[in-house]
């Protein structure tokens, strides 16, 4: 079974090769789905999502140099505790993380946040797990985009260091 049918016939399945990307391919399959699938992919449920919070921790991206948004987008995704983005990132909850990469994929396309390199292309197994994202319908994308944020950022720092 190809990696793209497995994805198409089981969302946790799509969640397993998604996790199993490396950093900078699971940053850039995020950008595309939002770029890719445009207005159908939304922040997430209207009145589930804080997105205040969201706007809070991505403004705290945005004040960055390119560079250093760059590696805190990569901090959040392999779950860098000594970040501190990272540790706030992951008290969230799971739909306003998808709020925040959202928000992230908005400023991208403004140019407050480092855009993705022109020449950029996925790899063979993100391209087929972007396209079995394509088949699926907007609730399982959701789904899986949702759990793809989910599984992102640092458990928070015991005590009052979040």
């Amino acid at each position: 079974m190809t990696n793209y049918t497995a994805a198409v016939n089981n969302s946790d399945q799509a969640i397993s090769i998604f996790q199993r990307l490396d950093v900078d391919e699971q940053l850039a399959l995020l950008w595309f789905v939002y770029e890719q699938m445009g207005n159908s992919i939304t922040p997430a449920a209207p009145g589930s999502a804080s997105p205040e919070i969201a706007t809070g921790l991505y403004n705290q991206v945005k004040e960055q140099e390119q560079q250093q948004q760059l590696d805190t987008m990569r901090a959040i995704a392999r779950k860098d505790h000594a970040n501190q983005i990272s540790r706030e990132y992951g008290s969230l909850a799971a739909n306003t993380k998808l709020a925040f990469w959202y928000f992230l994929a908005q400023g991208m396309t403004s140019g407050e946040i480092i855009p993705m390199p022109d020449d950029y292309k996925l790899t063979s197994q993100g391209q087929d797990l972007l396209a079995a994202l394509e088949t699926m319908g907007f609730e399982e994308q959701i789904n899986i985009l949702r759990s793809a944020a989910e599984g992102m950022g640092s458990e928070p720092a015991s005590g009052a260091n979040v």
